[in-house]
């Protein structure tokens, strides 16, 4: 999203835009962006700085680290981003959205809290069943 500091009226303005995913470098290996995400924002000139205050929507395939199964999630985070900028600025607020949406990621995806995770002795998934390592005798 470029905002034009002269376009900024005095009492604010809204604006919103879709990224792509693809070319902002914001996989790891337990988390992918498959489809495009939205971000709305609320911009306004205070004095010589720009305050954004940006509402972020993006989808996510996460690897659940106990069963290492795919799964869907949603990342929602508000961030206030602020820029010291001249009346000529034009301020691309893209980076600072994608590092806002990377700090939003889970440390370690579960896919459940109950999740059961994978047997340690054959890697059999015990949310789908139980292997002869955990059978009750």
């Amino acid at each position: 999203m470029k905002i034009s500091v002269s376009g900024v009226p005095a009492e604010g303005m809204t604006d919103r835009a879709t990224y792509d995913p693809a070319p902002m470098d914001m996989e790891r290996l337990d988390i992918h962006l498959r489809e495009p995400f939205v971000a709305e924002a609320f911009i306004r000139k205070v004095g010589q700085e720009l305050v954004v205050k940006a509402d972020i929507r993006c989808p996510l395939s996460l690897t659940c680290a106990r069963c290492l199964e795919e799964f869907p999630s949603m990342v929602t985070t508000q961030s206030i981003l602020s820029y010291k900028v001249q009346p000529t600025d034009v301020v691309d607020i893209t980076e600072d959205i994608r590092q806002e949406i990377i700090l939003a990621y889970p440390m370690i995806p579960v896919c459940r809290a109950e999740c059961k995770g994978l047997c340690r002795s054959c890697g059999q998934n015990l949310n789908v069943g139980a292997c002869r390592h955990h059978l009750v005798p």
